[in-house]
């Protein structure tokens, strides 16, 4: 069964993506989950090459699409070009201390949650990173993450879900790969792409034997 999205398919204004470039064409390559998210209002995890305007100069730059449905119903696209790398002083009603501003500038992730303003004055608690291809800072909501009790098969404990939960990285081990081999990594909320990044991968084969030969166990050859 369709799952249900802000935006129907036969609603995306492809006239208007075609004035800024861009073929319709583009969401027949798009994965069933990344048309999803294109559907809903999030920006698009590829760059496109669109037309621009500089100084009465044409230009063709990359940049992230994005569908708004507006209160009449009509879908808008918005255009998010890659920007120069800042961070600002204040944002969405918060203002950043020195060490806030580092963590966003060298990890594109700030780290923990925060109170951020929207534009209709609710605070909410959010998640911040950066868009490691546009350079735009990303909020999002810690209501929209929702921390598992396991993940690739490990099941982590109450203290990893409570620290992944307010945006700190946790490392898990035990996890299990596609290859159905086991590795560890370290896991962190990531607002840019509304997922849990991994990162600092290590494979837990060396470290098993390690195990296995230290108990006097046999390993298994097969």
């Amino acid at each position: 069964m369709e799952q249900s999205t802000r935006i129907k398919k036969d609603e995306i204004p492809f006239e208007k993506l075609e004035k800024v470039g861009v073929k319709k064409e583009f969401v027949n390559h798009m994965e069933n989950n990344e048309l999803k998210d294109f559907l809903n209002g999030f920006r698009s995890s590829k760059l496109y090459t669109i037309n621009a305007q500089i100084n009465n100069e044409q230009f063709r730059i990359p940049a992230k699409l994005r569908l708004q449905k507006q209160e009449n119903g009509v879908v808008d696209v918005k255009i998010h070009p890659i920007q120069r790398l800042h961070v600002p002083d204040t944002y969405m009603g918060h203002t950043f201390t020195k060490d806030e501003k580092a963590a966003l500038l060298n990890d594109k992730n700030l780290g923990k949650t925060i109170e951020l303003t929207s534009k209709d004055g609710k605070k909410d608690s959010y998640y911040l990173g950066i868009d490691n291809k546009t350079n735009e800072l990303i909020p999002l909501r810690t209501k929209n993450i929702k921390v598992p009790e396991k993940i690739k098969g490990a099941t982590l404990s109450a203290e990893q879900k409570q620290k992944l939960a307010a945006g700190k990285k946790v490392y898990l081990d035990k996890m299990t790969g596609r290859n159905g081999k086991k590795f560890g990594a370290a896991l962190q909320v990531d607002a840019a792409n509304r997922t849990i990044n991994f990162s600092d991968f290590k494979q837990e084969k060396d470290l098993d034997q390690k195990q296995a030969k230290s108990k006097g166990a046999k390993q298994k050859v097969g």
